[in-house]
């Protein structure tokens, strides 16, 4: 690639792509996990943040989260909620309303819902397997 004359939105985003790639292959020998959380470009310099977590320790903490909030259910509990499928990521204690975050597995959007509503889901979820079960036994 030519040299950089000007910083700007395009270059960010070719850097960061490219830096994140070796910044996962240099922290990856210590067991952790490197991701893009932010840049800032103005002119001629850029400033470039990245995320570093132990992974088994970021799902220990998330599940803790999730039984503080009461939660039924923990990080990677898979729900359906408007036909869509949901993979549950992570929860965020800020986020008195909305604290749970979920990826939809089709397309990997990130959402938000409420601990109730996921609660509720799930009761559903067992309800409805109870009653096919109750069906199958009597047929």
């Amino acid at each position: 690639m030519a040299k950089m004359k000007n910083i700007g939105r395009a270059e960010c985003r070719t850097l960061s792509e490219e830096l994140e790639v070796v910044i996962q292959r240099a922290v990856n020998k210590y067991g952790l996990t490197a991701s893009y959380a932010n840049g800032r470009y103005g002119g001629h310099t850029a400033t470039f943040s990245f995320k570093l977590d132990v992974p088994a320790m970021a799902e220990k903490v998330a599940n803790r989260d999730a039984e503080l909030l009461g939660a039924n259910f923990n990080v990677g509990h898979v729900f359906m909620s408007n036909g869509e499928e949901f993979r549950v990521t992570g929860f965020n204690m800020r986020r008195r309303k909305y604290p749970v975050s979920a990826d939809n597995t089709r397309t990997g959007k990130g959402y938000k819902f409420t601990i109730e509503s996921l609660n509720r889901n799930i009761e559903i979820a067992e309800l409805f397997k109870k009653s096919k079960e109750k069906e199958k036994v009597t047929s």
